[in-house]
């Protein structure tokens, strides 16, 4: 049944995700062809509004995708679909993690979706190996490997990401609780959730601090001269921090869940 519901789940996020992909892949395509040619001011000027386009749909595929995710979730939970979502022979926290595993997919998705684009637009030698020499240059003065940067950069961002989105989720659920303006109670619990989940992955690496001297320092000093091991501990403990947070969250709402639904 899971795998019935997440179907569902995936053709409405098709259905108004598939445009943004379509669109930023047509405008890297364009500005690609627009730099082929011998430049002209009327070529320059139409291959920057192609570029910027680009970009805007890069913005819109990660926007989008965040509040398409909140949109399915009240949807599907407090909205008219609720009366047939709640008659299925499912349990909430099944409901839920077809909410969660399709926001994964589709982050993953758009993730490809905006290398792909970037890469038809922009790459060329000069352009990539631009890129690797000042990735590489921050990595040597960190003295880490540049596939470890790479790694924790990208992970830090997504779970960064991913746990707002949840706090989202936690927020519409609380909101969806009160009697009135439920969509203004929504963004308020939302928040507040993201903050304290904020704060919690700050105290969690400020706890640690207490028994790495290293990581403490990150707090003390201003300078940038600081034991390169600490930020290589200070990323990956960030990471199991928004683990720990994201699994928590889970837990938090699939219970809020269970203890019952006021559809609107």
């Amino acid at each position: 049944m899971l795998t019935k519901l997440l179907k569902y789940d995936l053709k409405y996020m098709i259905r108004n995700m598939s445009v943004f992909y379509i669109l930023a892949i047509f405008f890297a395509l364009v500005t690609r062809l627009l730099s082929l040619p011998e430049q002209s001011i009327m070529i320059g000027i139409l291959t920057k509004i192609s570029s910027g386009c680009v970009i805007a749909m890069i913005g819109n595929i990660v926007i989008n995708t965040i509040m398409r995710s909140w949109i399915r979730f009240r949807d599907s939970f407090y909205k008219d679909e609720a009366y047939l979502t709640h008659t299925l022979p499912v349990t909430k926290n099944a409901l839920y993690s077809s909410k969660l595993i399709q926001t994964l997919i589709f982050f993953i998705i758009g993730f490809l979706i905006i290398i792909v684009s970037l890469l038809i637009a922009y790459y060329s030698k000069e352009n990539w190996e631009g890129i690797t020499n000042y990735i590489h240059t921050i990595t040597t003065g960190l003295n880490m490997s540049t596939a470890f940067f790479i790694i924790m950069f990208l992970l830090v961002c997504f779970l960064e990401i991913f746990n707002a989105i949840q706090c989202g989720f936690y927020g519409i659920i609380l909101g969806h609780r009160r009697n009135n303006l439920k969509l203004g109670f929504s963004i308020l619990f939302g928040f507040i959730a993201y903050l304290i989940a904020q704060s919690m992955v700050l105290g969690i690496v400020y706890a640690y601090g207490f028994i790495d001297p290293t990581v403490m320092e990150l707090f003390k000093t201003a300078t940038i001269n600081i034991d390169v091991t600490a930020f290589k501990i200070l990323a990956i403990l960030s990471c199991l921090a928004y683990a720990f947070i994201i699994s928590l969250m889970s837990f938090l709402c699939k219970r809020l869940l269970n203890k019952g639904v006021n559809i609107d």
